[in-house]
Protein backbone atom coordinates (compact mmCIF):
# COMPACT_ATOMS: atom_id res chain seq x y z
CA UNK A 1 0.00 0.00 0.00
CA UNK A 2 1.46 3.72 -1.05
CA UNK A 3 1.75 6.37 1.46
CA UNK A 4 -1.54 8.25 1.64
CA UNK A 5 -1.58 12.24 1.70
CA UNK A 6 -3.89 13.60 4.37
CA UNK A 7 -3.46 17.24 5.40
CA UNK A 8 -2.88 18.66 9.31
CA UNK A 9 -6.18 20.32 8.81
CA UNK A 10 -7.66 17.38 7.34
CA UNK A 11 -6.26 14.78 10.27
CA UNK A 12 -6.94 17.73 12.88
CA UNK A 13 -11.00 17.36 11.57
CA UNK A 14 -11.10 13.64 11.46
CA UNK A 15 -10.07 13.31 15.30
CA UNK A 16 -12.36 16.09 16.08
CA UNK A 17 -15.09 13.73 14.80
CA UNK A 18 -14.18 11.37 16.64
CA UNK A 19 -13.86 12.20 19.64
CA UNK A 20 -17.18 13.65 19.38
CA UNK A 21 -18.69 10.77 18.40
CA UNK A 22 -17.05 8.95 21.52
CA UNK A 23 -17.62 11.90 24.09
CA UNK A 24 -21.54 10.66 23.11
CA UNK A 25 -21.04 7.01 23.30
CA UNK A 26 -21.86 6.36 19.59
CA UNK A 27 -20.54 3.62 17.87
CA UNK A 28 -19.22 3.70 14.03
CA UNK A 29 -22.16 1.65 13.19
CA UNK A 30 -25.00 3.10 14.71
CA UNK A 31 -23.57 6.81 12.86
CA UNK A 32 -23.36 4.93 9.76
CA UNK A 33 -27.18 3.49 9.99
CA UNK A 34 -28.25 7.17 11.09
CA UNK A 35 -26.40 9.00 8.17
CA UNK A 36 -27.26 6.41 5.51
CA UNK A 37 -23.60 5.32 4.76
CA UNK A 38 -21.37 2.46 5.42
CA UNK A 39 -19.94 1.96 8.32
CA UNK A 40 -16.27 1.92 6.71
CA UNK A 41 -16.89 5.65 5.39
CA UNK A 42 -17.03 6.99 8.75
CA UNK A 43 -13.65 5.22 9.70
CA UNK A 44 -12.48 6.34 6.46
CA UNK A 45 -13.64 9.94 7.20
CA UNK A 46 -11.85 10.50 10.93
CA UNK A 47 -8.94 8.63 9.64
CA UNK A 48 -8.56 11.44 6.73
CA UNK A 49 -7.74 8.93 4.24
CA UNK A 50 -10.95 10.73 2.69
CA UNK A 51 -11.59 14.30 3.44
CA UNK A 52 -15.38 15.13 4.21
CA UNK A 53 -17.36 17.69 2.92
CA UNK A 54 -18.57 20.30 5.02
CA UNK A 55 -22.16 18.83 4.17
CA UNK A 56 -21.19 15.15 6.05
CA UNK A 57 -19.60 17.43 8.48
CA UNK A 58 -22.61 19.52 9.55
CA UNK A 59 -25.09 16.33 9.14
CA UNK A 60 -22.61 14.71 11.90
CA UNK A 61 -21.79 17.39 13.92
CA UNK A 62 -26.16 17.87 13.89
CA UNK A 63 -26.67 14.35 14.93
CA UNK A 64 -24.48 14.46 17.60
CA UNK A 65 -25.62 17.84 18.76
CA UNK A 66 -21.94 19.52 18.75
CA UNK A 67 -22.63 23.35 19.21
CA UNK A 68 -20.83 26.50 20.31
CA UNK A 69 -17.08 26.72 19.56
CA UNK A 70 -16.92 22.70 18.60
CA UNK A 71 -19.40 23.00 15.90
CA UNK A 72 -17.48 26.60 14.56
CA UNK A 73 -14.05 24.96 14.79
CA UNK A 74 -14.71 21.78 13.35
CA UNK A 75 -16.97 23.56 10.45
CA UNK A 76 -14.10 26.01 10.02
CA UNK A 77 -11.40 23.24 9.51
CA UNK A 78 -13.80 21.55 7.04
CA UNK A 79 -13.71 24.75 4.82
CA UNK A 80 -10.08 24.15 4.87
CA UNK A 81 -8.84 21.05 4.36
CA UNK A 82 -6.82 21.37 1.29
CA UNK A 83 -4.38 23.94 3.02
CA UNK A 84 -1.30 22.03 3.20
CA UNK A 85 0.22 23.78 5.98
CA UNK A 86 -1.41 24.22 9.55
CA UNK A 87 -1.25 26.28 13.06
CA UNK A 88 -2.39 24.12 15.45
CA UNK A 89 -3.17 26.64 18.66
CA UNK A 90 -4.06 23.29 20.94
CA UNK A 91 -0.95 22.14 21.71
CA UNK A 92 -0.92 23.75 25.70
CA UNK A 93 -4.64 22.45 26.08
CA UNK A 94 -5.11 18.96 24.41
CA UNK A 95 -1.94 18.62 21.52
CA UNK A 96 -4.83 15.82 19.72
CA UNK A 97 -2.92 16.40 16.45
CA UNK A 98 0.48 16.29 17.57
CA UNK A 99 -0.46 13.27 20.17
CA UNK A 100 -1.42 11.79 16.88
CA UNK A 101 1.80 12.19 15.00
CA UNK A 102 3.84 11.44 18.15
CA UNK A 103 1.81 8.05 18.45
CA UNK A 104 2.20 6.98 14.28
CA UNK A 105 5.29 7.89 13.70
CA UNK A 106 7.73 5.22 12.81
CA UNK A 107 10.52 8.02 12.87
CA UNK A 108 10.81 11.52 14.76
CA UNK A 109 13.36 13.49 14.78
CA UNK A 110 14.03 16.40 16.34
CA UNK A 111 16.14 19.15 15.82
CA UNK A 112 17.13 21.33 19.34
CA UNK A 113 19.45 24.13 19.04
CA UNK A 114 18.23 25.87 22.38
CA UNK A 115 16.72 23.52 24.72
CA UNK A 116 16.17 19.96 25.39
CA UNK A 117 13.14 18.82 23.45
CA UNK A 118 9.74 19.00 25.02
CA UNK A 119 8.44 14.97 24.37
CA UNK A 120 11.94 14.13 26.67
CA UNK A 121 11.91 16.96 29.04
CA UNK A 122 11.54 15.90 32.89
CA UNK A 123 9.09 18.04 34.73
CA UNK A 124 11.70 20.89 36.20
CA UNK A 125 13.12 21.67 33.19
CA UNK A 126 9.96 21.68 30.91
CA UNK A 127 8.16 24.38 33.58
CA UNK A 128 11.16 26.15 33.58
CA UNK A 129 10.94 26.49 29.61
CA UNK A 130 7.13 27.18 30.06
CA UNK A 131 7.19 29.34 32.47
CA UNK A 132 8.23 32.04 29.85
CA UNK A 133 5.66 34.80 31.17
CA UNK A 134 3.47 33.95 28.10
CA UNK A 135 1.22 31.16 29.98
CA UNK A 136 -1.00 31.60 32.86
CA UNK A 137 -0.12 29.30 35.93
CA UNK A 138 -3.06 26.79 34.44
CA UNK A 139 -2.01 26.61 30.91
CA UNK A 140 1.74 25.54 32.55
CA UNK A 141 0.13 22.86 34.63
CA UNK A 142 -1.63 21.32 31.83
CA UNK A 143 1.38 21.81 29.38
CA UNK A 144 3.22 19.92 32.21
CA UNK A 145 0.96 17.34 32.31
CA UNK A 146 0.72 17.03 28.20
CA UNK A 147 4.03 16.34 27.99
CA UNK A 148 3.43 13.29 30.11
CA UNK A 149 0.91 11.94 28.23
CA UNK A 150 2.60 12.54 25.22
CA UNK A 151 5.64 10.83 26.56
CA UNK A 152 3.93 7.50 26.85
CA UNK A 153 2.23 7.83 23.89
CA UNK A 154 5.50 8.16 22.24
CA UNK A 155 6.79 5.12 23.38
CA UNK A 156 4.46 2.70 24.33
CA UNK A 157 2.98 0.17 22.36
CA UNK A 158 4.38 -2.57 20.40
CA UNK A 159 6.08 -0.40 17.83
CA UNK A 160 7.35 2.70 19.16
CA UNK A 161 8.58 5.79 17.51
CA UNK A 162 12.54 5.47 16.83
CA UNK A 163 13.63 8.69 18.23
CA UNK A 164 16.45 11.04 17.23
CA UNK A 165 17.03 13.82 18.78
CA UNK A 166 20.36 16.17 17.66
CA UNK A 167 20.80 18.17 20.69
CA UNK A 168 23.35 21.55 19.21
CA UNK A 169 26.04 21.64 22.19
CA UNK A 170 25.38 25.00 23.40
CA UNK A 171 22.20 22.72 25.28
CA UNK A 172 24.74 21.41 27.37
CA UNK A 173 25.85 24.59 29.06
CA UNK A 174 22.46 25.97 28.95
CA UNK A 175 21.53 26.07 32.34
CA UNK A 176 17.56 25.88 32.46
CA UNK A 177 16.45 26.39 35.51
CA UNK A 178 19.73 25.92 37.37
CA UNK A 179 22.78 23.43 37.48
CA UNK A 180 20.86 21.09 39.73
CA UNK A 181 17.67 20.73 36.91
CA UNK A 182 20.17 20.71 33.92
CA UNK A 183 22.15 17.83 35.68
CA UNK A 184 18.89 15.89 36.53
CA UNK A 185 17.82 16.61 33.00
CA UNK A 186 20.58 15.53 31.16
CA UNK A 187 20.54 12.19 33.52
CA UNK A 188 17.42 11.41 32.78
CA UNK A 189 18.65 11.73 28.50
CA UNK A 190 21.04 8.92 29.65
CA UNK A 191 18.74 6.69 31.10
CA UNK A 192 16.90 6.86 27.38
CA UNK A 193 19.64 6.53 25.74
CA UNK A 194 20.47 3.15 28.00
CA UNK A 195 17.42 2.16 27.56
CA UNK A 196 17.42 2.39 23.77
CA UNK A 197 14.37 4.84 23.81
CA UNK A 198 15.97 7.60 22.34
CA UNK A 199 19.19 8.00 19.99
CA UNK A 200 20.75 11.70 21.00
CA UNK A 201 23.63 12.62 19.02
CA UNK A 202 24.93 16.19 19.57
CA UNK A 203 25.59 18.42 17.25
CA UNK A 204 28.94 20.82 17.33
CA UNK A 205 29.21 24.69 15.95
CA UNK A 206 30.78 24.66 12.87
CA UNK A 207 34.22 26.64 12.11
CA UNK A 208 33.59 30.36 12.79
CA UNK A 209 30.62 29.15 15.41
CA UNK A 210 27.91 28.55 12.82
CA UNK A 211 25.54 26.68 14.92
CA UNK A 212 23.40 25.12 12.66
CA UNK A 213 19.12 26.25 12.05
CA UNK A 214 18.73 28.75 15.34
CA UNK A 215 14.87 27.09 15.31
CA UNK A 216 14.41 23.66 16.58
CA UNK A 217 11.79 21.58 14.22
CA UNK A 218 10.76 18.10 14.00
CA UNK A 219 10.59 15.60 11.19
CA UNK A 220 7.72 12.72 11.22
CA UNK A 221 7.98 9.92 9.00
CA UNK A 222 5.35 7.54 8.78
CA UNK A 223 4.81 3.82 7.66
CA UNK A 224 1.64 4.96 5.37
CA UNK A 225 1.51 8.79 5.69
CA UNK A 226 3.56 11.65 3.75
CA UNK A 227 6.40 12.88 5.99
CA UNK A 228 5.34 15.82 8.07
CA UNK A 229 7.45 18.90 9.34
CA UNK A 230 6.49 20.69 13.16
CA UNK A 231 8.05 23.80 13.95
CA UNK A 232 7.06 24.89 17.58
CA UNK A 233 6.84 28.69 18.41
CA UNK A 234 6.36 28.78 22.23
CA UNK A 235 2.84 27.51 22.57
CA UNK A 236 2.08 27.66 19.28
CA UNK A 237 2.51 24.41 16.62
CA UNK A 238 2.73 24.90 12.61
CA UNK A 239 2.65 21.79 10.39
CA UNK A 240 3.90 21.51 7.06
CA UNK A 241 2.94 18.83 4.39
CA UNK A 242 3.57 21.13 0.90
CA UNK A 243 5.89 19.10 -0.63
CA UNK A 244 9.45 21.46 -0.91
CA UNK A 245 9.17 22.79 2.41
CA UNK A 246 8.99 18.92 3.57
CA UNK A 247 12.11 18.40 1.27
CA UNK A 248 14.31 21.55 2.46
CA UNK A 249 13.79 20.32 6.27
CA UNK A 250 14.64 16.53 5.21
CA UNK A 251 17.80 18.13 3.54
CA UNK A 252 18.70 20.24 6.78
CA UNK A 253 18.02 17.21 8.56
CA UNK A 254 20.50 14.92 6.84
CA UNK A 255 23.29 18.02 6.98
CA UNK A 256 22.65 17.79 10.84
CA UNK A 257 22.94 13.98 10.85
CA UNK A 258 26.00 14.69 9.06
CA UNK A 259 27.46 16.99 11.31
CA UNK A 260 26.48 15.19 14.42
CA UNK A 261 29.22 12.95 16.73
CA UNK A 262 28.37 9.56 17.02
CA UNK A 263 26.41 8.05 19.19
CA UNK A 264 28.86 6.95 21.85
CA UNK A 265 31.01 10.16 21.60
CA UNK A 266 27.65 12.08 22.07
CA UNK A 267 27.04 10.25 25.51
CA UNK A 268 30.48 11.00 26.38
CA UNK A 269 30.01 14.84 25.95
CA UNK A 270 26.99 14.29 28.47
CA UNK A 271 28.20 12.30 30.96
CA UNK A 272 31.24 14.92 31.11
CA UNK A 273 28.81 18.41 31.01
CA UNK A 274 26.66 16.80 34.14
CA UNK A 275 29.78 15.97 36.15
CA UNK A 276 30.72 19.68 35.16
CA UNK A 277 27.56 20.96 36.32
CA UNK A 278 28.69 19.92 40.24
CA UNK A 279 26.53 18.06 43.05
CA UNK A 280 23.55 19.97 42.32
CA UNK A 281 20.50 18.10 42.64
CA UNK A 282 16.83 18.27 41.71
CA UNK A 283 13.48 16.42 42.07
CA UNK A 284 10.99 15.66 39.55
CA UNK A 285 12.82 13.71 37.12
CA UNK A 286 10.40 11.24 34.43
CA UNK A 287 9.54 7.54 35.30
CA UNK A 288 12.62 5.55 33.83
CA UNK A 289 11.62 4.15 30.02
CA UNK A 290 11.36 0.15 30.84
Amino acid sequence: MGQRRSTPVALTLGLGLRAAREERRIGVRALAAELGIEPATVSTMELATRTPSVEYVTRVLGFLAVKGPEYRRLVTLAQHTQLPNWIDPGPVEYPALLLEYERTASTLLAWAPRVVPDLVQTPDYARTVLDSGILTGDEIDQGLMMRLVRHDAAFAGDTPATVIVLLGERVLRHRVGGAGVLREQLRYLLALIDADSVAVRIVPAEPGGRPGPLSPFSLFRFPARDPVVGLCQDHLYAYLTEQAQVDRYTAVARQLLNRALEEQTSRARIAEAITALGRASSTGALRPIT
